[in-house]
């Protein structure tokens, strides 16, 4: 009797300590006083910009940072991509069915330039297959699926004698390094809109999502929420 006593005991905090760690390891982006308030496709619950970087794991294998997004029905979202790797370029492409688009309909940012490589896991003839970047990036898309002039910009290096943020960047003068100028680390902003569909989706980058490079937006139910 004792011992089934203790048994229950332990059984029962272990499950109160797992809720506690589920509960406390919520994304940030998640925020309590959106959750069922009236909102909509013309009033959005919340505006919310998400940072995505670039960045590697312990096997050295391109990620991204945050992997796992979480957010609330009816949300505003802006996406910041940040991509500081002088070799590669990289992509934040996601389905657009979050948003009530067909399943083909795709929003991506393109961090790519002058230098660049498209990665390894990509074969060549496939689109978008571009072994060595000559110019600034081509190929995203706006919050409705089309085609729209990618707004990739280079960090301001002009403090170190760089050309601006608009200027040159080529990387491959950096690997191995063959002059003084400074290499090129690139951020992207794109306006995603409001997400009016629960579910799991998957984000990637274009060139590199066969290494493992992709993540996760979670986009909770929220009854208060109207298309």
């Amino acid at each position: 009797m004792a011992l089934g006593v203790v048994a229950l005991i332990i059984g029962a905090s272990a499950l109160g300590y797992a809720v506690y760690l589920g509960l406390s390891q919520l994304p940030s982006q998640l925020s309590a006083v959106t959750v069922n308030v009236p909102c909509s496709t013309s009033q959005p619950c919340a505006d919310k910009t998400i940072r995505i970087d670039w960045t590697l794991d312990d096997s050295g294998q391109d990620r991204y940072n945050p992997q796992y997004v979480t957010v609330v029905q009816g949300d505003n979202l802006t996406i910041i991509l940040i991509t500081n790797d002088t070799t590669d370029a990289h992509t934040f492409t996601i389905n657009l069915g979050l948003r009530g688009f067909s399943s083909s309909t795709f929003f991506q940012l393109n961090n790519s330039w002058t230098g660049l490589s498209s990665g390894s896991f990509i074969t060549a003839g496939t689109p978008g297959y571009n072994l060595n970047f000559t110019g600034k990036p081509d190929g995203c898309m706006d919050n409705n699926g089309n085609t729209v002039a990618c707004n990739t910009h280079k960090m301001d290096d002009t403090a170190n004698g760089g050309t601006g943020p608009n200027g040159d960047c080529n990387n491959t003068l950096e690997n191995p390094p063959t002059s003084s100028a400074p290499p090129c680390d690139l951020w992207s902003v794109g306006y995603l809109g409001v997400v009016n569909t629960p579910g799991v989706y998957k984000f990637f980058c274009f060139y590199h999502q066969k290494g493992g490079m992709f993540g996760y937006i979670t986009v909770l139910p929220n009854k208060g929420f109207s298309a």
